[in-house]
């Protein structure tokens, strides 16, 4: 015998075992479990690109007439370098919400608060809603829904963290993503 008929014969058996192996997986109920722990379940969601807002969720406030909603933001800098950070309001045509400070500079991992404040009128019926869209422009946009509701409840303060961070990743699906500007814009 060879040696080139040695290695194929070793080759063969091999591919043989193999294919038993194989075989006998697939006609067993073992082929769901091993090939739910082999290869874990990942999700095929591409998520939003890194240059769109990022969504902080939303804040619901409930005041009584005449009382007032504060919406803490504790601001992260997590960069390595200095931020400037802008919080403003973009739907508030009575210009009733006070944003303390409007502007905010934070150095590498200092973390800072803006306070905005919301008073509804005395006379402001009961189920009155005013929905406001609240900005955080920094390294990053970000936005929450902040509704404030009149009925129930007295003064209202709720706190939302808000991490500003680079994104330093190189992901699988930036090569996917370009611009798709809605069909009906000028």
């Amino acid at each position: 015998m060879t040696t080139q008929s040695a290695v194929a014969d070793s080759i063969r058996d091999g591919a043989r075992i193999g294919a038993g192996l194989l075989q006998a997986l697939a006609d067993s109920r073992l082929v769901g479990d091993i090939g739910s722990r082999l290869s874990p379940k990942c999700s095929c969601d591409i998520p939003p690109p890194c240059w769109m807002p990022r969504s902080l969720g939303e804040v619901k406030s409930f005041v009584c007439a005449g009382g007032t909603a504060v919406l803490r933001l504790r601001i992260t800098n997590c960069g390595v370098d200095g931020e400037n950070f802008r919080v403003e309001v973009t739907n508030n045509p009575k210009k009733d919400v006070t944003i303390a400070p409007a502007a905010l500079a934070l150095g590498s991992m200092e973390r800072g608060v803006v306070t905005l404040t919301l008073s509804s009128k005395a006379a402001a019926s009961k189920g009155e809603e005013r929905e406001l869209l609240v900005w955080v422009r920094g390294c990053h946009d970000h936005y929450t829904r902040w509704t404030v509701t009149v009925g129930r409840g007295a003064d209202s303060c709720h706190e939302l963290d808000v991490e500003d961070c680079p994104d330093y990743v190189h992901h699988w699906y930036d090569h996917f993503y370009c611009p798709r500007p809605c069909p009906n814009s000028g």
